[in-house]
């Protein structure tokens, strides 16, 4: 006959298994699904539409600041080998622009005068009329000249000018025509400084 102290004791250890088991499986599933929680990828975000550019015409500009520092690079090389051939001029600057660096050139080079150096540009995108027919836009700057020097072609001696301001604000106007801007005017004011 079994007494209850006896029952007891012969119970408990399987009841001590039983609830060792139940914990540990407890533990388990719980670290289990902790793990899984952890480890799992988050949720997909929905599609997402491109970001707005905060300038519609950002493209447009990029495109166009291209063409004006090709026009600068066209007349530097004209100014400095007393010739517009080989320049690249044709492709980036017409009408106006193009007569004036032309004008420009052989002035320098009736003169026994060459340019040496660069300036140092900053240009903007100050206005764009992407409707208009052709599209049209006007491009500002303030041309650093510092480094930009005139001088004799024979000797290399720099040549005296008038005008000792080297920074000087320049309005470029530009047409797209046949869907590539080109320079067609522009002014360098020698009286507004920057």
């Amino acid at each position: 006959m079994t007494t209850a102290r006896q029952h007891h004791i012969r119970t408990t250890p399987f009841r001590v298994v039983l609830t060792a088991a139940a914990i540990a499986t407890t533990v388990a599933a719980v670290t289990t699904g902790c793990t899984k929680e952890n480890k799992a990828a988050p949720p997909p975000n929905p599609t997402a539409s491109p970001t707005p550019s905060a300038d519609p015409q950002a493209a447009e500009k990029d495109a166009l600041l291209g063409v004006y520092r090709a026009f600068w690079d066209a007349s530097v090389k004209a100014y400095s080998t007393g010739s517009m051939k080989n320049t690249g001029m044709e492709t980036v600057g017409a009408d106006k622009a193009y007569s004036k660096v032309q004008a420009t050139q052989i002035y320098y080079r009736d003169n026994g005068y060459v340019m040496t150096g660069a300036p140092t540009l900053s240009p903007q995108v100050s206005a764009m009329e992407a409707a208009a027919q052709p599209p049209k836009a006007t491009i500002t700057d303030c041309i650093d000249s510092t480094n930009y020097i005139q001088v004799e072609k024979q000797s290399g001696k720099p040549v005296e000018t008038m005008d000792q301001n080297r920074r000087h604000v320049a309005t470029y106007t530009a047409l797209k025509i046949g869907g590539t801007w080109q320079i067609r005017d522009f002014d360098i004011s020698r009286d507004q400084l920057c």
